[in-house]
């Protein structure tokens, strides 16, 4: 392995959270967390008990390492590169900002996951100049996901973010097991109901701590949800996340339907994937997405939008916005698990614009024939997807739920157990996430300051330098005229 020079760096030391359950994140790979041993087929209490015990005591503080330099260099038997200590393997996959590839800590000899972003991306037509940054979306990410830890929530290592390099690393925590595979080529379900209801409250137990802390995600969906060797499921992916300290406080208060603040504006803005937004994200006025002319050519037909009546149970879209709160995440939630249990979304459209203000609304839920379910479960979906947002079911409810519990031995010790309330309340403030994004640009500001400086210098020389050589030439010119002159006179002159 090429030598790596030292690196400079910052930790930033979380306080632990006291719950049982997050001991097993910390444990080896081969221990399974609380949640998880609840749903073994060879569930054992007492051997439970004293695992859970002894991890109580073994949870390490955990540290977000800053790196502010990035080293870039090649692995002499492998061929490789390596950014500091990390050598790059594969591509894990790819989006619209970024990247992530495979890497190994040669270091600790551990696989990690690292997502590359540019600070830079090109403005797409019809974005608008008040928009974050793909720099400053990544900053918002980094904030977020330091102050979040939690058995089923991704863990950020360290950061990489040299002001001299183009991209910023994030280092995270490698899931060996990758996406969840919820469909076949024919888009059948391909996991059990056994298997969809394990899932399910991992997801769910991720979910009620970031809303807990005020964290709402906005992007839940299978893509964003992976699994670890022993099939422990992780909510990743917080580009488009929000964070309130306003709302955190709510949550402490017990109120699960806030009043709407200025602070939570960003909400309304959507972001995500258009088939998981919530009722009340689709309206008109508040489109922000980018519609392509071929959906608003098909919006704008007769057969796009029905006529101004609705159902009972769908909100009109010309009506005034609910507010936008946490509960579009229960909202994707729901649509997460229908596409586990029938492997197809609830609500599809030829169209984004169709999708958007049509269907997503108005369309009352549907269960297909060819996958028969229970009542139980039946009953859980149509609160995940109630249109009226102070009408859908809340997470505290979602444990309740008999389909929830079903195959559980002790239910109420594992609401005891999983309770985010025993997480010691984490504070991200808005000058944090402001600041995550503003030590850079004001580097940024001082260097081309200073390149501007050196610049204007140089040309005032250079200006100064062309004004004299500008001088010369004209006296030059000026005596070399004269000189024509006086040899075309004196030629005459010379002749007589």
């Amino acid at each position: 392995m090429p030598s790596t020079p030292t690196k400079e760096s910052k930790k930033f030391v979380f306080s632990q959270p006291s719950s049982k359950s997050l001991s097993s994140f910390f444990d080896s790979q081969t221990h399974h967390s609380t949640s998880s041993e609840q749903l073994s087929g060879n569930y054992n209490e007492k051997k439970k008990d004293r695992k859970s015990s002894l991890r109580s005591h073994m949870a390490p503080r955990i540290e977000v390492k800053e790196t502010n330099t990035m080293y870039k260099d090649y692995d002499p038997t492998t061929g490789n590169k390596m950014i500091n200590k990390y050598m790059l393997i594969r591509e894990l996959g790819r989006g619209v900002h970024g990247k992530v590839k495979l890497g190994k800590d040669m270091e600790l000899g551990e696989l990690v996951a690292i997502k590359i972003v540019d600070r830079v991306t090109r403005r797409r037509l019809g974005s608008r100049n008040n928009d974050l940054t793909n720099e400053q979306k990544i900053r918002k990410e980094i904030a977020i996901l330091k102050k979040c830890v939690h058995p089923h929530v991704v863990r950020l290592k360290e950061v990489i973010d040299d002001p001299m390099s183009r991209k910023i690393y994030m280092v995270i925590e490698y899931m060996e097991g990758g996406e969840i595979q919820w469909k076949d080529d024919h888009d059948r379900p391909v996991m059990s109901v056994d298997e969809a209801r394990r899932i399910f409250r991992d997801v769910v137990l991720g979910l009620e701590y970031l809303h807990y802390q005020g964290i709402i995600h906005r992007d839940i969906k299978p893509a964003n949800l992976l699994l670890t060797a022993d099939n422990i499921v992780k909510i990743s992916d917080f580009g488009v996340s929000h964070f309130s300290q306003r709302a955190a406080a709510v949550e402490l208060q017990g109120n699960n339907n806030p009043a709407p603040n200025q602070e939570d504006t960003d909400l309304i803005k959507t972001a995500g994937s258009p088939a998981f937004f919530a009722p009340e994200l689709c309206f008109p006025g508040d489109l922000t997405r980018e519609i392509t002319s071929t959906s608003i050519v098909a919006g704008n037909s007769s057969e796009s939008l029905p006529n101004s009546h609705s159902t009972t149970n769908s909100i009109s879209v010309r009506g005034q916005r609910p507010p936008i709160t946490k509960a579009i995440d229960v909202w994707a939630l729901g649509v997460t698990l229908y596409c586990f249990i029938f492997g197809r979304c609830p609500f599809i459209a030829d169209t984004e614009f169709e999708l958007f203000f049509h269907v997503i609304p108005r369309q009352p839920l549907e269960f297909p024939d060819d996958i028969p379910i229970s009542d139980s479960l039946k009953d859980l979906l149509s609160r995940l997807l109630e249109k009226d947002p102070q009408k859908r079911i809340t997470l505290g409810e979602v444990k309740k739920h008999p389909w929830v519990i079903a195959d559980l031995p002790n239910p109420q010790k594992w609401r005891d157990d999983t309770d985010p309330k025993k997480y010691q309340a984490l504070t991200v403030t808005d000058e944090e996430v402001k600041s995550a994004y503003t030590l850079i640009d004001r580097l940024k500001k001082k260097i081309r300051k200073i390149s501007l400086s050196l610049g204007n210098l140089t040309l005032g020389n250079f200006r100064k330098r062309s004004k004299s050589v500008s001088g010369s030439l004209t006296s030059f010119n000026d005596s070399k005229d004269n000189s024509s002159v006086l040899t075309v006179q004196s030629t005459p002159t010379s002749r007589d």
